[in-house]
């Protein structure tokens, strides 16, 4: 499944992202990624980043079962990193979850589309039928019409469901991507402008 990375990807600026596994010695690039990331972007995530030992757990954990963990790289310094979780077992073994961080100084480039469109298609390789994104509905607003525009739906919308630092309510948003079966439904397409 991830015979084809390292690869490079070009972003709408004209710079080369390279993308590949996440791997043993990551650990200190990663952590200085997610700490550079606005205290409020580290609050919405469901671990304690600025614990190095998060990281060292995450580095660990990379080569797990129903695990696909990537990162984009530039100039030496992690600037993305996304996960594919699926379950191996059971009902929800169909349904792969998706969470994409990208460092801010990057965002809105189409990095974040571009390794989505990778995971996309890991997801069909290995045979799942869905993909789940959840999302702050005012928080991450160009996200969502990012990922609109990759045929993913709004199935639903949990009401004050979670909150910010100084315990203000916000609705999160479930995005449901249905994958088609078979390699011809596969996307390859350049993300727009």
């Amino acid at each position: 499944m991830l015979e084809n990375y390292p690869k490079e990807i070009i972003l709408k600026d004209g710079a080369g992202v390279t993308v590949r596994p996440l791997q043993q010695g990551d650990e200190d690039l990663l952590f200085q990624m997610y700490n550079r990331l606005p205290q409020e972007d580290r609050w919405f995530l469901d671990a304690d980043v600025s614990n190095i030992e998060t990281i060292r757990r995450w580095v660990k954990k990379r080569d797990e079962k129903g695990l696909v963990s990537i990162v984009g790289v530039l100039e030496g310094k992690i600037i993305a990193h996304a996960i594919l979780i699926w379950r191996a077992y059971g009902a929800k073994s169909h349904i792969g979850k998706i969470r994409i961080t990208v460092d801010p100084s990057f965002r809105e480039r189409h990095l974040g589309t571009w390794i989505l469109l990778d995971l996309h298609n890991m997801a069909i390789s290995i045979g799942l039928e869905m993909l789940v994104m959840r999302l702050v509905q005012d928080r991450d607003s160009y996200v969502i019409r990012g990922v609109r525009r990759l045929d993913f739906s709004e199935e639903a919308v949990l009401k004050n469901y979670v909150k910010d630092r100084e315990g203000n309510p916000h609705h999160l948003l479930i995005m449901v991507k249905r994958l088609k079966k078979g390699w011809d439904e596969k996307i390859d397409i350049v993300p727009p402008e």
